[in-house]
């Protein structure tokens, strides 16, 4: 009976080590994904990781906010990757104050680009908002990256 016990104990282990191998994709390996879908040309400045959650029927969908300081006469690159684990695409839009200035979704065509360039024009805090396409629940880095000096 301590034969089967220990053997059923011994089998208990292996499968829950097994079930705990399977990994989720990182924000890292995103960072990674999203720095060479960026190309060489770019540099890398800094990144956003985001996690939402799915939209609530009738409600507005989640969204992650950042702000950053970008200078005049500069082209910079935005970049997002989405997790495989999740079905969000992440939708970028870049601000100053009011008025959109960039974004990697057209409405026109429903199509989500990996990336946007964005060539600055005056110096000063421009306002990143990220939501997932149609309220889905999502896990993505975007990556904000210098391309040139203009």
């Amino acid at each position: 009976m301590r034969n089967i016990t220990a053997i059923f104990i011994f089998l208990a282990i292996i499968t829950l080590g097994n079930l705990s191998t399977a990994k989720a994709q990182s924000g890292q390996e995103l960072v990674d994904i999203c720095s060479m879908i960026a190309g060489e040309e770019a540099t890398y400045l800094k990144d956003f990781q985001i996690k939402l959650d799915e939209a609530k029927t009738g409600e507005e969908p989640p969204t992650a906010r950042f702000s950053v300081v970008l200078s005049k006469n500069t082209q910079y690159r935005f970049t997002t990757c989405n997790s495989k684990d999740y079905s969000g695409q992440a939708i970028l839009k870049l601000f100053d104050n009011n008025r959109l200035l960039g974004t990697n979704f057209v409405v026109a065509t429903g199509k989500t680009y990996p990336s946007f360039d964005f060539k600055c024009t005056s110096t000063g805090v421009y306002h990143i908002f990220v939501t997932f396409k149609e309220g889905d629940q999502g896990l993505a880095v975007a990556m904000l990256s210098f391309v040139k000096k203009l």
